[in-house]
């Protein structure tokens, strides 16, 4: 049993306790590590990858932060160096009118096919009902 709580703990994810003058510096910190998308790890932020980047732009945060950096100051350095990539929340421009205005222009685009496909299976029903009704009367 003493042997298994060992190997857990060796692969427990660490917890970095960072040293902060104040509250609201370290709530800051919590904020913009799970804000900004690791370079890395694609889906995860700075705050939850365990990669040694991951690692070293945490620690930039930090220096950052107690040197009273402000919130665009360090999304601003991070974009400087990779890109609008590791916003989570990328910013509108035109580098990213597609990546905000594709889903719409989607979903429009699906929406008039819909109605498109709907409306001539109404209307191929009708002429086919008026194509049986005359079948029945050959018959008879």
């Amino acid at each position: 049993m003493l042997t298994l709580l060992l190997i857990q703990g060796a692969f427990a994810e660490s917890i970095e306790a960072k040293d902060f003058e104040t509250l609201y510096q370290e709530n800051r910190y919590t904020v913009l590590i799970e804000n900004i998308r690791c370079p890395v790890c694609q889906g995860q932020s700075i705050g939850g990858s365990n990669s040694s980047l991951a690692g070293d732009l945490r620690e930039q945060v930090r220096k950052m932060i107690l040197n009273n950096k402000s919130d665009k100051d360090i999304y601003l350095f991070m974009v400087e160096r990779y890109g609008d990539f590791v916003n989570f929340k990328p910013p509108i421009n035109s580098k990213t009118y597609l990546l905000w205005f594709a889903p719409l222009l989607l979903l429009v685009l699906c929406s008039i096919y819909l109605f498109r496909i709907t409306r001539n299976k109404n209307i191929h029903l009708s002429s086919s009902d008026s194509d049986i009704e005359r079948a029945k009367k050959l018959l008879k």
